[in-house]
Order: C-alpha cells, then structure tokens, then sequence
C-alpha cells in the first residue's frame, strides 16, 4: 500500500512538473478544455435524467391505460386503452436516452397481441426474447409468441413454442398453460391420440390446476368423437 500511494505520489508530482514547464498559453488551453469535457458530460447527464424522469412519467401513465384495458368490459374501451397503453410504450422506446427499455418492449408486445396486431407483436416480442432470455417476463413473452402462432394458424410452431416453456422455465406458473396450448394445437392439426396424450399428460403433472378440468372434459369430447 506504502509503495503505491509513494508510486501515485510521484507520478502526480511529475505532471504538475510537467504543467509548470508548459507555456502559459497552452496551460490557459489544456483547462479550458477540460473546463468544456466537464460541461458537456454535465449537460448530457442533466439531459439523460430528464429523459429517464419522462420516460418514468410515461410508463406510469401507461400502465393506468394497460389496466384499465385489461378491466374494460367494454370492447371498444378496452381496445381504446390498449391503443393509448401502446402509443406510450412506443414513445418510452423511441428515446434513445432511456436506460430500462425492458418492461416498455414486453408490454408494447402485449398491447399488440390484445390489439390483433399478430405480425407486429411476433417482431416485438421475438425482440425481447432475444435480448432478455432470463428476464421474469421471458416466459409470459414466449407463450404470447406461441398463442400469436396458433392465432395464425401456425400450428407446428405453436406446439414447438409452447413445447419450449416446460423445458426452459420448469418452475413457471405457465408450464400446465404450455401444456395446454400443446394439446389444444395438436387437435387441431388433427392429431387425435397425440393430443389425448397431452391432455393425460396435464392431468398428471398438474391435478390441481385450473387447465386439469379443462383437459378433462376434451379427453370425453374426443372419445365422444371416436
């Protein structure tokens, strides 16, 4: 520790020896332009809390837009909200000041996907899958992804989609969902026993689940069918 602050100590005592040497010109130079290094790193810190204070000032707002959607009983209101909620996100992500774009790129997802918007929030929320694979909200990203794919009928890469949720995410409260949306995709592929083997599947791993009565009552309507 001795020998490092007598190391510092030198090297500072040869710089300031260095400044003195240094023409009267050049030393007025060298502190104006540290002067302006400061102000302009000053002024882009007081700029990027700016940005970040409006950008938190919108995500807000948009969040009250995103509830309120989700509580509308109204369609028409609910989509309104959603579109409102949307708009803001997009705002908060065109900044390129804005530290934490994270919650803004997963929710603009959500508000495409409530708006019908398949296409758009595939692109976004393939975005954010991308780039925060371990984020809490990765496995609520990827079974948006997988429902997107059946909405366009996409059935084989719903199932590979939902398939990835119980191997990626094991202790998520999605994995019987994930299950779910397998077996619901494979029936309407038209692969019967394949489905009835998912649903058996769910029931086993998950008897207390909500989807439990769900696979329950699609095994009977498929052996109705037979």
């Amino acid at each position: 520790m001795y020998r490092v602050y007598n190391y510092l100590k030198q090297k500072s005592s040869a710089v300031v020896e260095i400044f003195r040497k240094t023409s009267k010109r050049r030393r007025v130079t060298y502190l104006l332009l540290a002067v302006g290094i400061a102000i302009c790193f000053t002024a882009l810190a007081i700029f990027q809390a700016k940005v970040n204070k409006t950008a938190a000032k919108e995500f807000l707002l948009a969040a009250s837009y995103y509830q309120e959607a989700q509580n509308a009983e109204e369609k028409e209101e609910k989509l309104e909200k959603f579109q409102e909620a949307r708009l803001l996100y997009e705002s908060i992500l065109s900044k390129f000041w804005v530290k934490d774009k994270r919650r803004a790129l997963f929710y603009l997802g959500s508000c495409l996907y409530s708006l019908g918007e398949y296409e758009e929030a595939r692109k976004v929320l393939q975005k954010f899958e991308s780039k925060y694979r371990n984020d809490y909200f990765a496995p609520w990203a990827k079974i948006k992804l997988a429902s997107i794919y059946e909405q366009l009928q996409e059935y084989e890469k719903a199932v590979e989609t939902y398939e990835e949720i119980p191997k990626m995410y094991p202790e998520s409260s999605l994995v019987s969902q994930a299950l779910l949306g397998v077996a619901r995709c494979q029936k309407l592929q038209g692969k019967r026993s394949e489905a009835q083997k998912s649903y058996e599947e769910l029931i086993s791993r998950y008897p207390l689940s909500e989807e439990k009565q769900i696979a329950e009552a699609m095994i009977q309507r498929l052996e109705a069918e037979e």
